[in-house]
Formats: C-alpha cells, structure tokens, sequence
C-alpha cells in the first residue's frame, strides 16, 4: 500500500491569533444574509448551511488551506495499489455531542445513510457509480479502522470526502429519531448545534469534549480552538443593516460587505479584509430552451456581453472577469482560460439575425441578495439591450431561484456556484445529462468523457491538458457564460482577534476572540 503523506500544518497562518494570548470569548456572533436551508449536512444544503455545520461535523479528512485533503477524524489514510482499496485509522478518544465513542460502526453508519437514495443527499452520484467510482462496501475489520472499497481508481475519492459541500461528516445515529427521521446534527466536531430559531439565528455551544489536533488551523483541518462559549449565526437580510450591527457592536463579524462600504467600515474602526474565492459567478442557459437551443444565438449572447464590465459592475472592480470554470485563484488556471467569444455586440446582432432570431427576448432570473449578483444581472441586461436583444430580469427570492436551479426551472438565470476544490468539481457542477440531473447545463458527450478521464487521472500535467480542452470547448458550445470569481469581503469589529477567511469563503470560527 501507499501510504498518504498528509501532515499537519503547524506554522502559524496569517490572522491567526498564535502571535497573541488568547482569552477565553462568552460570544461570538456573526451576521448571515439568509437563514440557513437546512442543518442536515449535505442534505437541501446551501452556502450558509456549510458555514454553520462546518462548525459542529466532521468527516475523516477535511480541506487544507491550499485545497488538498488532510486527515480530520482519521489519523491515517492508506490506498491500495490499484487504488481500489482505502483503509482508514480513526483518531483515538474522540466523542462525539452525545456522548457516544467513534468507532468504525459510527462511520458505517453514516455512509450506509448517504448511499441510501432515500437520504437524498447532494453527492450521491459522486459515490454509486455515476459521476465517479462506485463504493462497493464499507468494511469495518475493528473499531478503530474502515475499509471503502471502490470499483475503479480516482484522483477525486478523497477530495470529494472532504468537500465542504458534500457534508460527507460522520454522525451520531442520534443525529436521527426513532422514527428515522432528521433531528439535528449529532457531531464530532467544536460546536454542538443548540438552538435554531428559523430567520433570526442560529446558536452553537462550545463542546467540552472535544478533542482537537495539534497545531494551527489549516483550512478546515488542523488544529481547532474553541475559544467562544458559543457562536450566534445571526440573519440579516439587508446589508446596511449588517453594516449597522458590526458598527454598534451587536455582531461581531460581516462577510458580505458591499465594496462602496470598505472605506466607511475602515474609518469607523472595522477591520475589512479582501480574498478571492473559489466561487463563480454565471449565467446559466437553458440549452433545451427552444430559443437557446441555437448555438449561433449562445454564441451570439456570449458576444454581447462584456465579462470585465460585469464584474467591474457587480464587485466595482475587486474581482476580475473569468470566462473558465477553473477558478483564478487554483492552480490550474492559465492564460488558455481566458479565450471567450470575443467582446463585440455588432457581430452578436449579425448571429442572431443569420439565426432568425434578431429582437429576441431573453428572461434573466436572479435574487435580491446581497451577493453582487442582482448588479451583474443589470449590467447584463444592458449589454444585451444594447445588441438587440429584449432582456428582461426576473428578481426573485433566493430559496426560489435555487428551487428553479435544481429543476432546470429559467431560460436564463444568473447564478454564483459556491467553490469547488478541483477543476473536476467545478467542471462537474455543469456537465451531465439534464434527464438524471436538471442542474446539468452541458450535454455535450464529449465533454462528459473528457470528465470522466479527468477524473481518473492523477497527474497534475495530463489533468491540465484536459481541463484546457474543455474550456476550449465550451468556448465554442456556450453552454454557460462564466463571468467572475466573487471576492470575500469581511469585515470583524475592532476587538476580534484570529479571523481569517480562505478561498472557499465559509467562515471559521474557530481559533477566534474577542479582546474585552
């Protein structure tokens, strides 16, 4: 067997509080621009239920700082030769909020559930077999040691594990009623979910008992501090609001202000910080829409809009425009990621006239968010005005746009994918089959065996090669158009020590205090 060399990051991360005496926090509240959809993790999830459940699951490894896998509740990861075989060690000594060991039986457990179609949960088909390898057994030869058996190699098991957005995190049967139905997430990690009181707040307490690992935090691994008695996740939809909450001190933390608000936040004592992210913000098309079905007009909406005004437009020029579905900030975005159908609104109005279909009308779905997406639907509006085309947007609530993205329920819609760890994810996020998925917007079959083969290679330079022929070739089909990575502006109040964001965007509370 290969052994995985997943050490421990133990030199201290910037914006950590290791240079500093940290002081024990009674709260920590940070606001949230929408309640969470759901605390079953990976299960009717979104963005701000990861942020909340990340800080009370885990699974047996978790993302690094630099997106790799590290071990969480494993101590150790061998894989077979032929890549088939993963045998995990768990951690010993390690409880979970009930009280209830970790053992081999637990992790059983949790995984039955997750390939259990009647769980319903997000990443089922990167694990029975569709959009990656099929897992054969769970084995569990001792209480301290799980074997997964998989059909076939893969260059994603492990990150796909440890994908915040997955929630594939081990639970306390618990977790579950008598009656098998959901109660609350029953976990291992620093917080136990305590109080949800639906479009006020969420509450977490400080777990006793747990145990973390030694060293600094290190993405969502490492070594995590419980230094407040609890974290209120509080919901504010308005952003001024927000604003006005940080500045009067009744939250802590605001990771969605506005990029006009920087300076006035700065002035009045807040801290701002400014990331890039892993997040991407599109356009979605409705492929079999009868007036998008026509590549010449895809092509011709791709050349009517102006990804650097969007994004200027949307994020006033913190972010840059991105036509890929690899991210600027990963390691294999390069300069062939930004070839797009160029800028030019008089050959737009040329293909649409040659399609038929000059003066058409085009329905653009967004929200009213405070996330940049309602200012890039505008500025897109007024793009495609200016070719001709009859734009019209739709502004809904979030919950329903989201519902109509899982459907494939719009002609067009401007959505932002949460970050992916790997070009594959991000790929995958809009390749497949809409018959097994609605939220697949490219049908391509080559695109989708070029994936596959993605998927199964482990080498950086041949995963590249692929990953440039399928951003070539969704230059050509448009299935999407890419606009922008979104950027993660946080502001923390004055007396907030230790916080520091990362590309994925979900906060970590962990390891941070409140100077008195």
């Amino acid at each position: 067997m290969r052994r995985l060399a997943l050490a421990l990051l133990l030199a201290a991360l910037p914006g950590t509080a290791a240079a500093e005496d940290p002081r024990p926090t009674p709260l920590l509240s940070i606001a949230l621009n929408a309640d969470i959809r759901s605390s079953n993790p990976g299960v009717q999830r979104d963005f701000n239920s990861d942020v909340v459940l990340q800080h009370v699951t885990e699974g047996l490894v978790a993302l690094r700082e630099d997106q790799t896998p590290a071990p969480m509740l494993a101590e150790s990861v061998e894989v077979s030769p032929d890549g088939t075989a993963y045998t995990f060690r768990l951690r010993d000594g390690i409880t979970f909020h009930d009280g209830r060991e970790l053992t081999s039986a637990e992790v059983a457990w949790s995984w039955k559930r997750y390939l259990d179609p009647a769980t319903q949960w997000q990443c089922l088909d990167r694990f029975d077999g569709r959009s990656g390898p099929k897992v054969l057994a769970v084995e569990t030869p001792d209480p301290r040691t799980v074997v997964f058996r998989i059909d076939r190699r893969s260059a994603l098991f492990l990150v796909n594990m440890a994908t915040i957005q997955c929630g594939a995190v081990v639970l306390s049967p618990s977790s579950l009623g008598p009656d098998g139905a959901w109660v609350k997430p029953v976990g291992t990690g620093p917080y136990v979910f305590a109080d949800w009181q639906k479009n006020r707040y969420v509450e977490l307490t400080r777990f006793a008992g747990y145990k973390p690992l030694p060293g600094e935090r290190d993405g969502a691994a490492g070594g995590k501090r419980a230094l407040a008695e609890k974290l209120r996740f509080v919901v504010i939809p308005d952003r001024s609001v927000m604003n006005a909450a940080l500045l009067s001190g009744q939250v802590d933390i605001v990771p969605d202000v506005g990029a006009t608000e920087i300076d006035g936040m700065k002035t009045a004592g807040a801290q701002v910080t400014v990331t890039p992210t892993l997040s991407w913000a599109v356009m979605l098309l409705q492929t079999r829409d009868k007036l998008l079905s026509d590549v010449r007009v895809r092509q011709a909406l791709a050349r009517a809009i102006d990804g650097r005004q969007v994004a200027e437009a949307a994020s006033f020029g913190l972010a840059a425009p991105n036509p890929s579905a690899i991210a600027v900030a990963s390691a294999y975005h390069d300069e062939g990621d930004n070839a797009w159908p160029a800028f030019d609104p008089a050959e737009a109005a040329k293909l649409l006239q040659e399609a038929g279909h000059a003066g058409a009308t085009i329905r653009i779905q967004t929200n009213n968010r405070p996330t940049g997406q309602y200012e890039a639907a505008l500025m897109v509006q007024g793009l495609l005005t200016s070719a001709g085309i009859d734009a019209q947007i739709d502004t809904l609530d979030w919950a329903t746009q989201l519902q109509n993205y899982r459907e494939g329920k719009f002609q067009a819609s401007v959505f932002t994918f949460s970050g992916r760890p790997d070009p594959a994810l991000a790929f995958d996020s809009i390749i497949g089959s809409k018959d097994e998925d609605p939220t697949s917007q490219w049908e391509d079959p080559q695109a989708i065996a070029w994936l596959a083969e993605a998927k199964t290679v482990e080498d950086k330079a041949g995963r590249q090669a692929i990953f440039d022929k399928l951003h070539a070739r969704m230059a050509e089909q448009v299935p999407v158009i890419g606009l922008f990575n979104p950027v993660q502006v946080t502001a923390v109040g004055p007396k907030i020590r230790g916080y520091a964001d990362w590309a994925p965007g979900t906060a970590r509370l962990w390891g941070v205090w409140k100077e008195p």
